[in-house]
Formats: C-alpha cells, sequence, structure tokens
C-alpha cells in the first residue's frame, strides 16, 4: 500500500510540475501579444519593431525556401536575403529621422 500511495503521489506531483512548465510559454505568449496591443511611441520601439519583424519575415521565407526545389532554392535564399537586407535599412534610416 505505501508503495502505490508513494508512486500515486509521484506521479501527481509531476502531471502537477509539467502542466505548470507548459503553462509558462502559454503566459509569455499572452503577454506578448498584449505587448503587441501597444503601438510604439520612441523611434527606438519602432526600430526594435522594425528589426524584429525584418527577422520574422526572413525566417518565414528560409522555410518557404526550404520547402521549393533545389534548383530554385538558391534564387528564393537570394531574393529572401535582399528582400532582408532592405527591410534592416529601412529599421536603420527610422533612428536617422
Amino acid at each position: 500500500m505505501n508503495k502505490t500511495f508513494s508512486a500515486l503521489l509521484t506521479s501527481a506531483i509531476l502531471a502537477f510540475s509539467a502542466s505548470a512548465a507548459l503553462a509558462q510559454p502559454v503566459a509569455m505568449e499572452e503577454r506578448l501579444l498584449e505587448r503587441g496591443a501597444v503601438a510604439d511611441v520612441t523611434p527606438q520601439q519602432r526600430h526594435r519593431t522594425a528589426i524584429n519583424e525584418a527577422g520574422g519575415g526572413y525566417k518565414l521565407w528560409l522555410a518557404e525556401c526550404a520547402a521549393m526545389a533545389s534548383s530554385e532554392r538558391t534564387a528564393c535564399r537570394r531574393e529572401a536575403k535582399a528582400a532582408y537586407d532592405r527591410d534592416m535599412a529601412a529599421a536603420r534610416a527610422i533612428l536617422r529621422k
């Protein structure tokens, strides 16, 4: 009986700690969504947002390129890098205004 109770208690503790670990990313995602609902006021905030968007767009574009045939992949990656470079130049220009 004691071993059964010990095993039950251990599994309950593991289940609780696992649910707490899974809830943490959800809470972080909710905070990021709340942050996204607030408009950028300063040039530094707009610059940071532009950098984040450029990096995110580049990452998505590269994922699309990876799904292409190898003959098209190199051109797609070059195009993605060119768009990323344009976006980063635009982000840098925000601070120069």
